[in-house]
């Protein structure tokens, strides 16, 4: 009996033992499971979070250099200047001033010179055209011709009105594209005088704006320098400007002379048609009143001998 129970005890230690041992080995897989699944969570969260690192960047990229950049405005810049320089010879520089502008490839605009009774050219005033990047230099050259006496220079910013004009025409020209679709859809006469009415209009705009985007590119394209060569001693002519009185009479006088031969250039422009109206006209108004002063006849009664006796009269 007493083994018995001592082997039932035994038993029992083994069966315990047995429980724990399966107990901590269950712990043990379930831990090891347990960080083997944690494990490639955790690789696979790398390379999430990488992507994502990633993908920020290029988010960052492309708002800053990448798809937000704003496009370059270029500066439209209009260049004007003066410059005097005096020199000994004054046909010599000038003839080599125009050969500097040549080879900047510009041109001489406007040429004004004085000479002496001699024919000796004392003084060449040159309006000249050069590209405006080659401005400076045209300015350094020329300065090296003879001794600088005055410079000055002016220049204005008219990008706004560059990147205006741009706008209006591109704009003009889509709304045209839309008055031609409409144009080929008319079906009544009314419906096509009235678009081609309209479109005749726009493209007088369209011409219009075309005409002021050509005049603002020549005139930044190229920058206008006025050149003025003395001789040493010998300022140039400068026209002085008159104010006050002379310049209200003056600008007076100027009106009344341009009214009095625009007057009379209309006058000169009618006298013939109103020559033919005078020549028609008057007989026409003489003949209608000669028949307006000539006495209408009475007209005579039929089978009356005599005159009629008065009402009421006795006649034997």
């Amino acid at each position: 009996m007493v083994r018995t129970r001592g082997r039932a005890a035994v038993a029992g230690m083994f069966l315990v033992a047995a429980m724990v041992l399966s107990g901590c080995g269950a712990g043990g897989d379930k831990a090891t499971s347990s960080e083997g699944a944690a494990a490639p969570q955790a690789d696979n969260a790398q390379p999430q979070d990488a992507g994502a690192g990633k993908s920020g960047a290029g988010t960052d990229s492309k708002s800053g250099a990448g798809g937000a950049a704003q496009p370059t405005v270029t500066r439209a810049i209009i260049k004007t200047g003066r410059l005097t320089i005096e020199t000994a010879d004054v046909n010599k520089q000038r003839q080599a001033a125009i050969t500097i502008v040549a080879g900047l490839r510009g041109q001489v605009s406007s040429e004004d010179t004085g000479s002496e009774n001699d024919g000796r050219i004392t003084r060449a005033n040159l309006v000249l055209k050069v590209p405006t990047p080659a401005y400076e230099t045209a300015i350094e050259r020329l300065s090296a011709l003879g001794t600088r006496t005055s410079i000055h220079q002016e220049s204005s910013d008219v990008t706004e009105q560059v990147v205006d004009v741009d706008s209006r025409i591109a704009s003009q020209r889509a709304s045209l594209e839309r008055m031609r679709t409409l144009l080929a859809k008319a079906s009544s006469i009314a419906e096509i005088v009235s678009v081609e009415t309209e479109l005749t209009r726009r493209e007088a705009d369209l011409e219009s704006l075309l005409a002021k985007q050509k005049a603002l590119s020549l005139q930044t394209e190229l920058a206008t320098l006025t050149l003025v060569i003395t001789e040493p001693g010998k300022a140039p002519v400068v026209e002085k400007e008159d104010k006050g009185f002379l310049a209200g009479l003056k600008g007076g006088w100027n009106a009344f002379t341009a009214t009095f031969f625009a007057l009379s250039t209309a006058v000169g422009a009618l006298l013939p048609f109103l020559i033919v109206a005078a020549l028609i006209g008057i007989p026409l108004w003489r003949y209608r009143h000669r028949l307006r002063r000539t006495p209408v006849a009475a007209p005579a009664v039929a089978g009356a001998s005599g005159p009629t006796p008065p009402t009421g009269s006795h006649q034997p």
